[in-house]
């Protein structure tokens, strides 16, 4: 699927990238510039920038950046074409019918029916508790307290207690057994040769993506039959259950906007919450927190509290949660709710306000579970307590700032109120011990993309800061720097082309090459002032930088002279090693500043 190039760069020009990546991460404004959390990666210190001169946005801690149709497709995960659909959306562009090949228009066609199939079951579904067979389901869900309101909001509704009634209407409304399939809608038998109707007497929950689009469905049996209490679709095409949180779609700019999320582990959880007015609510389809999930909800807070059920599965899967969570340096906090196994059924017995003060007040994580700890070993002697307490060291070490360890650790001694006990000795010891990589030993994730290194930050710097505005040293430049300075080949192509006049100024300025560098400076204007001074600076390293090289090299070729007996050659490369030696150590003044 191909749409003309002069039509992609208009959505492009006219998107406010500032406003698009500020619906998904915190900014703040730097120079001219914007600055946050990056949310590609996990960070303490922002490193992320948006420029909206240059209506494009780049990470120097992991090196992601682009315009808004990559940031789309990256935090959305879709495909080109669905970014530039939902970009031109937001623009109010048209968007000509695209150039399309044969097995373009066949993919398309396929999700497209994918995504009708889906919609067509949830309308299904929902219809069905107008009927006489959807009475108990209606039934059920006022003994739940679920108004009808907040059904018809959620789209919640009923699969009939029948082998074959969705597979029947889906077959007579035109799809076939294939797509129903497919679509995890079916379920085949083929020890009798037929497919039946995956959801059967259950209560209906469509699962939506980030667009609002049905994907899957979780149902609730009603009856008490050898089936599971609860029974998700199958992964598809669309659908990956380790990616994906219910209500996420209606959630987002609550979360947004209260400065966390609430993640609860059930589908009824969830809807009662959101039908309380606590509206920043996600629920897990009854499956663990993954990384996935946690990328996810990175992406709008930086706070996560866990609302998990009162019992010991409950518990032990918040304990599970923890982990992806701080993999993506997510603050946690968790409550473990009084008088009720979960959210649904406290709010049957309490009011909203009584929960959120009791939200408000919810431990982090370390305290929380030392309090478990605490309460599980009443009875037993100190020492498993203690034993039971030391296992936290491993999460402990994971933490990835030391202020936040100390913190924890402080919160630990100070729930357990133990003589003489001392957590962060705990840690210390195990760090020491080797078997896990502490906070300050860590080393940085090696980027995919080619992050900024020392030597390319020289090079693009100087470059950068030699093309902005009026471009004032640039004749200097072509008299006086030589190409042979640069050992990046791209930047030294484009060195190249400015001096030898096949390129200006004002095109290397929009070079990608550069892109990064002129955003540093956007982001950081005081660092790159007064020019003139950081041109010399940066030309003096590129100099010397130059020097050491050729250095190199010649003793390396002095070492292989010498090892073949080759004496006059030998002699002639010391001397010239001798004589750059002297040169770079002597290089106290260059032999031509910067000048317009």
């Amino acid at each position: 699927m191909k749409y003309p190039e002069e039509i992609i760069q208009r959505v492009r020009d006219a998107a406010d990238i500032v406003a698009l990546v500020g619906d998904y991460v915190p900014l703040k404004k730097a120079g001219s510039s914007y600055k946050g959390l990056c949310p590609f990666h996990s960070e303490k210190t922002p490193s992320f920038v948006v420029s909206p001169s240059r209506n494009s946005f780049h990470c120097f801690g992991c090196g992601k950046g682009g315009n808004a149709i990559t940031f789309l497709m990256e935090m959305e995960k879709i495909p080109f074409p669905e970014a530039l659909q939902l970009l031109a959306e937001k623009t109010g562009i048209p968007l000509p019918k695209p150039q399309e090949t044969e097995r373009d228009l066949e993919a398309e066609r396929e999700r497209d029916r994918m995504f009708a199939l889906q919609e067509f079951a949830g309308k299904f579904f929902y219809d069905q508790l107008t009927t006489p067979g959807g009475r108990k389901a209606v039934e059920y869900l006022k003994a739940r307290k679920i108004t009808g309101e907040t059904a018809k909001k959620f789209q919640i509704g009923y699969a009939p207690d029948t082998w074959d009634a969705l597979k029947k209407a889906a077959l007579k409304a035109k799809f076939d057994e294939k797509e129903l399939l497919k679509g995890g809608l079916l379920v085949q038998n083929d020890e009798k040769g037929r497919n039946y109707d995956k959801f059967r007497d259950r209560v209906i929950f469509p699962v939506r993506n980030n667009f609002g689009k049905i994907i899957a469905f979780g149902g609730r049996a009603l009856g008490e039959g050898p089936g599971p209490k609860y029974l998700n679709s199958p992964e598809t095409p669309l659908f990956k259950k380790g990616e994906c949180l219910y209500l996420l779609d209606q959630a987002r700019d609550a979360i947004r906007r209260e400065g966390h999320v609430l993640v609860v582990e059930g589908y009824f959880d969830a809807v009662t919450l959101h039908q309380n007015d606590i509206q920043h609510v996600v629920a897990t389809l009854g499956t663990a927190l993954t990384k996935e999930h946690a990328r996810q909800l990175k992406r709008y807070t930086q706070e996560v509290v866990l609302l998990y059920d009162a019992d010991q599965a409950g518990q032990d899967a918040a304990v599970r949660g923890f982990e992806p969570l701080l993999s993506e340096a997510l603050r946690v906090r968790v409550l473990t709710l009084p008088d009720a196994k979960d959210p649904d059924e406290y709010l049957m017995k309490h009011s909203r306000e009584e929960l959120i003060f009791l939200l408000k007040g919810a431990p982090e994580f370390f305290r929380w579970r030392a309090a478990g700890l605490r309460e599980k070993a009443k009875g037993r002697p100190v020492e498993e307590l203690i034993r039971s307490v030391q296992s936290l060291a491993s999460f402990l070490l994971r933490v990835p700032d030391e202020a936040s360890v100390q913190a924890a650790c402080a919160a630990i001694e100070g729930e357990l109120g133990l003589d003489n006990f001392d957590m962060r000795a705990i840690v210390n010891a195990e760090r020491k011990s080797g078997s896990r990589v502490g906070p300050a030993e860590r080393q940085a994730p090696v980027s995919k993309v080619a992050p900024l290194l020392p030597g390319r930050e020289v090079e693009g710097e100087f470059l950068a800061l030699l093309v902005a505005d009026r471009a004032e040293y640039v004749k200097w430049a072509v008299q006086s720097v030589s190409p042979d300075l640069f050992i990046e080949e791209d930047l030294k192509v484009l060195f190249s082309n400015l001096i030898q006049g096949s390129m200006d100024a004002a095109t290397a300025r929009m070079a990608p090459a550069l892109e990064p560098f002129f955003m540093q400076i956007e982001a950081q204007p005081d660092k790159f002032q007064p020019k003139k001074t950081l041109i010399t600076q940066l030309y003096a390293t590129l100099e010397m930088r130059h020097r050491k090289r050729q250095m190199i090299l010649v003793k390396e070729e002095l070492g292989a002279a010498e090892k073949a007996g080759e004496i006059s050659k030998a002699a002639e490369l010391a001397g010239r090693f001798v004589e750059l030696k002297n040169q770079y150590h002597e290089m106290n003044h260059l032999k031509s500043e910067p000048h317009e």
